[in-house]
Order: structure tokens, then sequence, then C-alpha cells
């Protein structure tokens, strides 16, 4: 069956979405044997994801959602948690990112499978050239608006590259994280921002500088602070509107409790295994349709 991918906001009503894939996470002995035994000991368990994932999943499911997971890529790729990073569904078209860290460059091939029957806007994927670094968790698509943060895996010529191939759909606009060197490590723009409900935003405003003037003008923001930042409080993931699915964890309690008071229903599900390697509910997903 022929489908057509869709994503105009991000708190749009959720139908297809893909999330990471837990079998297999580091299973691979030629890959951990490069990281120190400390290291290693910080990644989770295959079981300890697979309770995690399956968690998430069925909330997604009960909640109408279909989801989907990538196929095993192979033996040389031992981490497929995040398919947020590996593409992103902008309008009705799709665009494959060039990933900055190469380790993650095959990644892709395991949503391929996923994406193949759907059709749109010719043409319906989008590669960038080499020299553009993209990753989805660096996009963010709402209100008109691609949001778009420079960031250490989203470069300049990447953001130049989404103006000459979207400006004419939607306006195009570039959000700086703040530098490593001031002491701030936000890897994504989802860790720092991400819109919820109607209005509203979750934001670490130490994390963006400038802030855009559309933020305060546009959004209800709800401020989360370094640590709650750290804990990727920001990092939700939204079904609708009104539904949006929330780290069970300490530093996360004030932000679910300041979006439950703007009227969004929140889901708390223990997510601790992901949140380890770097990314929570958001960077977990790849939404392919929303109506």
């Amino acid at each position: 069956m022929k489908r057509t991918f869709s994503q105009f906001n991000e708190t749009d009503t959720l139908k297809t979405v893909i999330i990471g894939r837990w079998k297999g996470f580091h299973e691979e002995e030629a890959y951990t044997s490069f990281l120190d035994e400390s290291q290693r000991n910080d990644y989770p368990s295959e079981d300890q994801l697979k309770t995690e994932f399956e968690a998430f999943q069925k909330a997604l499911e009960e909640n109408g959602v279909e989801v989907l997971i990538p196929e095993h890529v192979g033996n040389f790729l031992y981490d497929q948690l995040t398919p947020r990073d590996v593409a992103t569904v902008i309008g009705n078209k799709i665009v494959v990112c060039n990933m900055a860290k190469r380790s993650r460059k095959y990644e892709v091939a395991g949503i391929f499978p996923l994406i193949r029957n759907f059709t749109g806007e010719e043409p319906v994927v989008l590669i960038p050239p080499v020299d553009c670094l993209i990753e989805g968790g660096d996009i963010m698509v709402d209100k008109g608006r691609i949001i778009v943060g420079l960031s250490q895996r989203t470069n300049i010529a990447g953001y130049e590259w989404l103006l000459n191939n979207f400006t004419d759909q939607m306006k195009v606009i570039p959000v700086y994280l703040t530098d490593l060197k001031k002491g701030e490590n936000v890897l994504h723009l989802d860790c720092a921002f991400n819109p919820v409900g109607e209005n509203s935003a979750l934001v670490y405003m130490d994390g963006i500088k400038p802030i855009p003037d559309f933020f305060e003008k546009e959004y209800d923001l709800i401020k989360v602070n370094k640590k709650e930042q750290q804990a990727l409080a920001t990092n939700v993931f939204s079904i609708s509107r009104d539904l949006v699915i929330a780290r069970d964890h300490p530093q996360s309690k004030r932000a679910v409790e300041e979006m439950r008071k703007r009227g969004i229903e929140v889901i708390e599900i223990p997510f601790d295994g992901a949140p380890a390697t770097g990314g929570s509910f958001r960077c977990c997903t790849l939404p392919l349709i929303r109506e």
C-alpha cells in the first residue's frame, strides 16, 4: 500500500513512527573492545532496553499509533536506538541525514525497507551532499518553520542546503546551540527546545544563544534548568497536542507538572537505558506520518 510522508508540526496527531531497535545493542565484541572497562559498564543491558522500549511501544500502540522498528543492519553496526538522527520528515518528503559520526552512517539501511513504499512530492527522498552535515535531532518542523539547530552535528552547509530545498514551502531558521567552550554540552536542538501542546515549548535557555525572538512571542515557554536538561527533560515525545510521553525521572517531574498545568496529558515511563547513551524519547523516534 502506497502512503505519503507527512509532518508539518511537531505536535500534530501521530499516525506512524519508527522507534529504536533494542535487539543486538552493543553485542559485537569488535566494537565494545574499543571501549575501556568503565565505559562498557555505563552502557545499558539489553534486558533493560527491552523492558523500556516495549513499554514505550505499548504506550504508542494503545494510543492508535502504528509502530515500526528498523531492520537489523548487520554485525558492523552496534546501536540502532536513536533513529531520529538518521532521517527526518519535512512536509511530504524525507531527508536522509548525513551523520557527523562515521560509526552511525550505516544506520539508514535499517529504515530503507520501512520507507520504500511511501510516495508523495517528487522526489520523495532527499539526500544532501556529503559536506552538508544534518542530524534529525537538530530539525524541528513547526508553525510553518523549519528550525535548524547549528550544533556539534549539524553545520552551516546543512542549514543552507535545507534553505535551498525547502524555502518555498516553509521558513528555514537557524538557531545556534551554545558552544562547548562555554561549558554546555547540548548535543542537538531537541535537547534544548521542544514544542508541546497547542502553543507551549520546553526550553533550556542557556543551551541556545541567542534566544530567537519568535520563541518568546509564539510559545508559552516552560524553562528547564541545567540539571533537568542533563536528564533530557526537554526530550519528550508528542503523540498529539493533548498527549505527551515523558521520562519518569526526578529531574523531569517539574517539566511534567508544568505541561499538565497547561492541559497536556503526560504518560510517564521509566526510561533510563537510552538516556545513558545520550538520547531520550524524541531521539528514539522517527515520525513518518502526522495528521
